[in-house]
């Protein structure tokens, strides 16, 4: 984490410079009292050591970024991975069972994740209602309302998450990516030079051009025999793969493997590259879109079927039901080509007439706004000047007049609804369209009015000819559809590369 920091540093002072002259009233935000419990290295403190053999490199790239943002922006911090630590900083009743007061002197806000939520909450027992609108919850895959709301009474498929049961507003809820609408998009820094269009490829010395695969231990390449085979033809092909040294003879003879390599190392291997290599796992890891920033063309896995808790292992404990179509969907919804290129990577036809294709395109590095400091700054200032979930904040945000009232078709998601517009689901305005005059407006007759608790309200179903309201809040849910019942759903606009925020938001 402080070889990161300290590696970006420029980058960020760079990026906050940039903010300031486009946006100059973040200077006058006032500076929040801020926790950062690194929970689940309290539990584990050996992942930080294991961040250069294969660890989990997103949560700490994750981490720092988050905890440079809000240096910068002038926020007050503590940070901790230490449960001692943690009960000295936090209002810790004198008495096992009974609250006490809270104090003047509180944080305003508590980055944590699942493990340390879990932990404050024992810490501080029956103060924890003191806490809960103000814990931010960093969970890379994201949590959908059903595994949230502890108390929710229908089956879920595939069981209960071990995870989740925080019963928060959903958009407590932080994720890498911004894949669900229900949760808010925290994100991180790209690891690139500032000025990525101006960044100059490097010549390359070997008569193929060279492609990077994206695995990080030898396991990610079982059964991908053919497809490395076709793909060695036209490049060099190269790894950044470690593990026990048999494992790591598995790995085709053709490919020149350099072990894990630091990031300055790693950054002038994909400057010599051309093509980033998807094996379909990891999923949703930063480094396609280092690639990318670096003047890669990412081939990028197309997952089908699509890979959810039901048919993969690897989601079967997660909160989520999203179903992943491909090894990165960021990158195949968000980028595309000819930057990225999502194949069948069994299909050795179409990956040969894929690669043909892609050593005859012309890219230049290419990066979001959203993957830059500045644009990550600009999405935490605005997160801590106006995202409130405690009682007697009266602000409402994103703006009201953002909110655009959309009748789904029957039977889909409030996020595919919005999605066919050009817009996105906010559940932040299920409040404000939970009425029975939302329904008027719509010109839907009702034969029939209720209000329940089900993932899918309001909505009008048809078969009842009944308009439904939601009876809990915690219930609310952009991702959720349910056959004949059409949805109402509460829509916003977006920045062109800053989905987080509206047009208006500031």
């Amino acid at each position: 984490m402080r070889e990161r920091a300290t590696r970006f540093w420029p980058y960020w002072v760079e990026g906050a410079k940039a903010l300031r002259k486009r946006k100059p009233e973040i200077e006058k935000r006032a500076a929040q009292r801020t926790l950062l419990f690194m929970g689940t290295f309290s539990v584990e403190p050996r992942f930080f050591e294991y961040a250069y053999h294969g660890g989990p490199l997103g949560e700490l790239v994750q981490w720092t970024d988050l905890i440079c943002s809000l240096y910068i922006l002038g926020h007050d911090l503590d940070i901790s991975a230490n449960t001692d630590d943690l009960k000295k900083r936090l209002n810790v009743p004198k008495l096992k069972n009974c609250a006490s007061a809270s104090r003047d002197d509180d944080y305003d806000q508590i980055f944590t994740d699942y493990n340390g939520h879990k932990l404050i909450a024992f810490a501080v027992g029956p103060n924890h209602s003191q806490y809960r609108c103000k814990i931010r919850i960093l969970d890379s895959f994201g949590t959908d309302a059903e595994f949230n709301f502890a108390e929710y009474s229908e089956p879920i498929p595939g069981g209960r998450s071990p995870w989740a049961n925080a019963d928060v507003n959903l958009r407590q809820i932080f994720t890498m990516f911004p894949h669900s609408p229900d949760n808010s998009f925290l994100g991180f820094v790209v690891d690139s030079p500032v000025n990525d269009t101006k960044v100059k490829k490097v010549e390359k010395k070997s008569k193929k051009p060279i492609g990077l695969v994206y695995g990080k231990e030898a396991r990610f390449w079982k059964g991908h025999k053919d497809y490395l085979d076709t793909l060695s033809k036209y490049l060099e092909m190269h790894a950044t793969t470690s593990g026990p040294e048999g494992d790591l003879k598995s790995l085709p003879d053709y490919v020149i493997n350099h072990g894990i390599l630091k990031g300055g190392d790693l950054q002038k291997l994909l400057d010599q590259s051309k093509v980033f290599i998807g094996l379909g796992f990891p999923y949703e890891g930063p480094a396609p879109l280092e690639a990318i920033a670096h003047g890669n063309i990412f081939l990028n896995a197309k997952l089908d079927p699509p890979q959810n808790r039901l048919n993969a292992a690897f989601f079967q404990l997660k909160p989520t039901f999203r179903a992943l179509t491909s090894q990165h969907p960021y990158a195949e919804t968000f980028i595309g080509e000819p930057h990225v290129f999502t194949v069948d990577i069994k299909n050795v036809s179409v990956v040969e007439n894929t690669i043909k294709k892609i050593l005859k395109t012309k890219v230049k590095p290419y990066l979001p706004l959203e993957w830059t400091p500045e644009g990550m700054l600009e999405r935490i200032s605005s997160f801590a000047e106006n995202m409130k979930f405690c009682y007697g904040y009266d602000k409402i945000w994103p703006p009201e007049d953002e909110l655009q009232l959309i009748l789904g078709d029957e039977g889909i998601s409030c996020k595919e609804a919005c999605w066919k517009k050009g817009l996105l689901c906010e559940s932040l305005f299920f409040n404000k369209i939970n009425t029975k005059e939302s329904f008027k407006e719509l010109r839907i007759e009702c034969d029939t009015r209720d209000d329940r608790g089900s993932l899918v309200m309001p909505a009008y179903i048809s078969a009842e000819k009944s308009c439904v309201l939601q009876n809990h809040p915690l219930l609310f849910s952009c991702v959720a559809s349910k056959a004949k019942h059409t949805r109402l759903c509460p829509c916003r606009d977006f920045q062109p590369q800053q989905v987080a925020l509206c047009k208006k938001c500031t």
